[in-house]
């Protein structure tokens, strides 16, 4: 499976690479092992193609629900890594799936936002919790990641930035339990770093 996994993303990048002309920075800042929490912020369905392309480890995405209704996307969705959660909904099963992938050591993929940015420009939204409740659940590390968009959204032929900051350690955070406050101030933590590379990244795009 695994190197099935690897040829298809080597196919798919090279003709990615020309549709989009996209690059990765700061790929030294992705621990080569370890159970992490990935955080981006969502502006295009192409967000997580340009995290998995350019990710120097397996990347294992929540996605929506309704991506998995027919038995073919579904098929092939879970074949690249992903798995299905129910937003709006208090989807426990969902939230265990992605703490059982920290624990086994892999990389847990998250857009913080829950869905894609309203923002004209593509700025970051505001946050949800998932990812700082899987956090308080498992003690874990987390790699803030900024997907950026030359002109705010994906063009043909225009540049896409991947840019992965550094890593927020757990014991930074202190969290330890799940309570409101703590969780808002770790969704809040990650969402500022994250709209930090956004920014510094789209100041460089000009």
């Amino acid at each position: 499976m695994d190197f099935l996994f690897k040829v298809l993303v080597s196919v798919i990048y090279v003709i990615v690479k020309i549709i989009f002309p996209f690059k990765a920075k700061g790929k030294e800042n992705i621990p080569d092992e370890g159970g992490i929490i990935l955080c981006s912020n969502h502006i295009s369905l192409l967000d997580p193609v340009f995290i998995i392309l350019t990710s120097k480890r397996r990347v294992y995405f929540m996605a929506k629900n309704e991506l998995f209704k027919n038995r073919i996307a579904a098929a092939f969705f879970r074949f690249c890594g992903a798995f299905p959660v129910d937003r709006g909904k208090n989807d426990t099963s969902a939230i265990d799936n992605a703490k059982q992938l920290v624990i086994d050591g892999k990389v847990f993929g998250i857009f913080v936002e829950g869905t894609r940015t309203k923002n004209p420009d593509g700025s970051p939204g505001k946050p949800k919790s998932g990812a700082a409740v899987v956090a308080a659940s498992t003690g874990s590390d987390i790699l803030p990641v900024a997907v950026t968009y030359k002109h705010g959204r994906p063009r043909l032929f225009s540049r896409a930035v991947v840019n992965y900051g550094k890593v927020i350690k757990a014991e930074e955070i202190q969290i330890n339990e799940i309570k409101p406050s703590e969780i808002k101030k770790v969704k809040t933590r990650i969402m500022d770093d994250i709209t930090s590379l956004w920014e510094e990244e789209t100041k460089c795009l000009k």
